[in-house]
């Protein structure tokens, strides 16, 4: 009966143990000499977002994210759709597509144009099912670059100058994290 009730513990144990790792996710990511923190490791979305220490979700200037994307499966249709989002939701956005390498470069911002924001991200397959697709953003405040227009022409000449630097890390460093 002792053997019993410790095997049911183990096999208990283990049960729990494994279906808490399927929902765990990577706590932090090193990228660009930067740690970026987890910011929501409940997501049901399986979106996550990775702040510096000192910023969150309504205060950062850079950020990481990883989603996945069950329901995708060929990664140049993906980046293609997305690229074709941010077109409609924006009009004005700067959109770069590399559908070789399933890789979307661009510049947005909101409607009141109170930051201008860089973004490239790419697809790849997943772990276990779907695609995954590691973004990097990085925001340019108007009230810190003397308005809209500072804020652009920051946005805009840090994408001239990095876009080819962030698009090759986004491709690198993708494929060590994963969100499965």
């Amino acid at each position: 009966m002792n053997k019993i009730l410790k095997l049911s513990f183990v096999l208990f144990n283990l049960l729990a143990f494994t279906s808490c790792a399927a929902f765990a996710q990577i706590d932090k990511i090193k990228f660009d000499k930067e740690t970026y923190l987890l910011s929501n490791p409940e997501s049901k979305t399986k979106n996550y977002n990775y702040y510096l220490k000192d910023e969150n979700i309504d205060n950062w200037h850079t950020k990481i994210q990883l989603t996945n994307f069950q329901d995708l499966t060929n990664p140049t249709d993906a980046a293609a759709q997305y690229a074709h989002e941010i077109q409609e939701k924006t009009k004005g956005a700067s959109v770069l597509l590399y559908p070789d390498a399933a890789i979307v470069g661009f510049l947005t911002y909101p409607e009141n144009k109170e930051y201008y924001e860089y973004n490239t991200a790419v697809y790849q397959p997943a772990k276990t099912k779907g695609l995954d697709r590691f973004s990097y953003a990085r925001r340019f405040y108007a009230s810190e670059l003397g308005g809209a227009d500072g804020a652009r022409k920051k946005a805009i000449d840090f994408a001239e100058k990095n876009n080819k630097k962030y698009m090759e890390m986004v491709n690198k460093e993708a494929s060590k994290y994963k969100v499965d």
